[in-house]
């Protein structure tokens, strides 16, 4: 399988909002699945359930174009770099980030106020201080600096990061018409003061305790995930529970996390 570029960044860093700014490009074709959420296929289901699922998700891709997608959750398994060095060794990579403190803080809101859980213990995204360049080393090891772009997030000159972006996947500069828009906020009003949490506590923390025991069985888990498309129809539910924001461009959010993503 040919697999022309892998996001790896951080969650809680706006990889639903850079998919979908590469998925308008005339030239980078991602599969559909990933404009809905992430494939987070690597290192463990890849483990468990080999490379023939991870394939099926790019079925509607264009291979005349430029192919690739972005997962958050691989760069937290530090395994991962050599595992996907040994099996898409051309493939670059694209790791976005933004400050720590903003990212720690976004992914603890989401946690407390949406998985109603006070660690990662439902979302691998880690909610407290990290050291982004400890994860970041074994990409640069493995692929080599020409293979990797560290994707600034915190530079408010977005097209400017973007056409640095298309510069280095080897196509043409491009104005997203969804360059402005938010996804996945973690606050529910302009002003970044209100939490957006689930609208549907108990149900939450019900799905919380059969996801938590489903893990147990990783063949059974995987399985449910991707053969029976579970993975597609959880994603929509778990977007559905959450408060809808109060904005709809990033202008009118003033608080700093406008580009988060859940991860």
């Amino acid at each position: 399988m040919r697999l022309d570029f892998l996001g790896v960044g951080f969650g809680r860093s706006g990889s639903k909002w850079l998919v979908h700014c590469l998925d308008e490009h005339p030239q980078i074709s991602v599969p559909k699945f990933n404009l809905h959420t992430e494939i987070n296929y690597f290192p463990e289901e890849y483990e468990v359930m080999g490379l023939k699922n991870y394939m099926r998700k790019f079925e509607d891709c264009d291979f005349e174009k430029v192919v690739g997608e972005l997962s958050t959750l691989i760069i937290f398994h530090k395994r991962s770099a050599k595992l996907l060095k040994k099996l898409f060794p051309n493939t670059k990579v694209i790791i976005y980030q933004r400050n720590e403190e903003a990212r720690m803080k976004s992914a603890a809101t989401v946690a407390k106020y949406f998985d109603l859980v006070e660690d990662n213990s439902i979302a691998v995204n880690p909610v407290k201080p990290i050291n982004q360049e400890e994860y970041i080393k074994p990409f640069l090891k493995e692929f080599g600096k020409d293979q990797v772009f560290i994707f600034n997030l915190d530079n408010k000159d977005r097209q400017q990061e973007l056409n640095s972006l298309f510069d280095f996947l080897g196509v043409k500069h491009f104005v997203p018409e969804g360059i402005d828009r938010i996804y996945n906020p973690e606050h529910i009003d302009r002003e970044g003061k209100i939490p957006r949490g689930t609208r549907f506590k108990p149900l939450r923390k019900l799905i919380n305790k059969i996801k938590v025991n489903l893990r147990e069985n990783r063949k059974l888990y995987y399985t449910l995930k991707r053969n029976w498309k579970m993975d597609y129809w959880y994603q929509a539910f778990n977007h559905g529970m959450a408060q809808k924001p109060q904005f709809q461009k990033a202008s009118e959010y003033k608080h700093s996390g406008h580009f988060g993503s859940k991860g």
